[in-house]
């Protein structure tokens, strides 16, 4: 299968992250990955919104893209940020990205409109 995207955009509230990890979750279960890489996707996925939205400049939009192949998902989750430091890789937070996921990075990026973007892309496979 080639790879497919889907990219979501909801308001920065912490209300709206689970409708992001249910799309993640559906997605995962459309390409029919083991139960236990869903579940491990649907926390990743909201592991990272919540470190992201710990940094949000309010208010802002939580952009997600998912990138799905033959067996594995890339969730690549942005937001505008109030500074420009880096996500903490020390906490709990990104204790738990490390342990469900394969891959996982975080980036600081300059936007079109030259604010800063926080980034968390991560990668689940069977």
């Amino acid at each position: 299968m080639a790879e497919r995207t889907v990219e979501l955009a909801v308001d920065a509230e912490p209300e709206l992250v689970p409708v992001v990890r249910n799309v993640a979750a559906d997605l995962a279960i459309r390409m029919d990955l083991q139960l236990d890489t869903i579940a491990d996707l649907r926390l990743a996925v909201d592991e990272a919104c919540g470190l992201l939205l710990q940094r949000a400049a309010t208010p802002t939009t939580l952009r997600v893209r998912f990138s799905f192949g033959d067996s594995s998902v890339t969730a690549r989750a942005e937001i505008a940020c109030r500074d420009g430091t880096s996500l903490p890789q020390d906490g709990f937070h990104w204790h738990v990205l490390t342990a469900l996921v394969r891959e996982v990075r975080s980036a600081h990026t300059t936007g079109a409109g030259g604010e800063s973007l926080a980034v968390i892309e991560l990668t689940v496979a069977d």
